[in-house]
């Protein structure tokens, strides 16, 4: 993709997740929020760039493997001497999801190391959208080089783009934590979030205030994943919401990426908010179907037909929840 204009470009954490199958059996999987948006996005048919660092071991040419056979380019991703960083998945009832990390500050790993250089910005200077995750900036250096990355983005009228993947095992401090946030999101246009993180982050007490939130930020676009509940997407003032479809779920790591993905999708190409929620909780499903953050990631038409052959779920509001 080298000299190529880029569609997206994908900024943070790409690591190894460790899946249970059964009480003693785990999968490495591909993980990290925005390298499994990148993915996504590649599925769906956008261009694709990564920013990351990973560790130069085997974990990490599976990563780099997993990058480069799904189509990501990997021309800005640095390989680092530390190794990859582990996420431990652990399965709570309900098919929620919670992890146990082994990096920064519980040990030293490659993704809390990136350093941003002149070709990065160049590089994202070719690029229509820059997506990043809140976790990436729990921990210097990386911190302190995605912000610079997000302040470049913005200088070169980059849209960007913030899941906030907020995990407390990685936050030294909550109120360092809640003080980050609170600048991230004061300078992305995009917010793409769980109910339980704009809560928790923003301290809203219902989801219904989330567009007063929206306009005191002076966001363009803000999605809100509830997870089988569905999800509310409002883009410029419009808003849809749309409850989740019904398949056998066998796995829900990485559905949020995967919603993000469609999401990014739908508003590069301008799509109205109804069309792009829709597409957005279809590729959320079809990934819940199997194990791990990106095996059974739809493409476009794969996710066109799974929603002309099921039934459409049932619309819901603000005032709901």
């Amino acid at each position: 993709m080298l000299g190529e204009d880029i569609d997206v470009v994908c900024g943070g954490e790409c690591i190894v997740d460790l899946i249970p199958i059964d009480r003693s059996v785990y999968k490495a999987c591909f993980g990290g929020a925005p390298m499994n948006t990148a993915i996504a996005c590649s599925r769906l048919g956008l261009r694709v760039g990564a920013i990351t660092c990973i560790g130069n071991d085997p974990l990490g040419e599976f990563l780099v493997d997993t990058l480069r056979s799904n189509l990501v380019d990997l021309s800005r991703v640095r390989r680092s001497s530390l190794r990859t960083t582990l996420a431990l998945v652990v399965k709570l009832l309900g098919g929620e999801v919670d992890y146990i990390f082994y990096r920064k500050p519980w040990s030293l790993s490659a993704d809390t190391e990136y350093a941003m250089d002149e070709a990065d910005l160049e590089y994202l200077s070719r690029a229509r959208l820059l997506h990043v995750s809140g976790f990436a900036f729990s921990q210097d250096p990386a911190r302190g080089e995605y912000l610079k990355l997000l302040s470049e983005a913005r200088r070169m009228g980059v849209k960007t783009s913030l899941d906030p993947t907020f995990r407390m095992d990685v936050w030294r401090d909550l109120d360092e934590a809640y003080k980050v946030y609170r600048r991230l999101f004061s300078i992305v246009d995009i917010v793409l979030s769980t109910d339980r993180e704009l809560k928790t982050l923003l301290g809203l007490t219902d989801v219904s205030k989330i567009l007063d939130i929206c306009e005191d930020y002076g966001w363009e676009a803000v999605g809100i994943k509830m997870g089988a509940r569905g999800s509310i997407l409002c883009i410029e003032g419009d808003v849809a919401g749309l409850e989740s479809f019904k398949v056998d779920v066998v796995d829900t790591v990485g559905a949020g990426d995967a919603w993000n993905a469609a999401v990014i999708y739908g508003i590069l190409n301008r799509l109205t908010v109804d069309e792009t929620v829709l597409i957005a909780n279809a590729v959320a499903a079809i990934k819940c179907t199997r194990i791990g953050a990106i095996d059974g990631l739809p493409t476009l038409e794969e996710a066109k037909r799974f929603i002309s052959y099921t039934d459409r779920p049932k619309p819901i509001t603000l005032d709901n929840y």
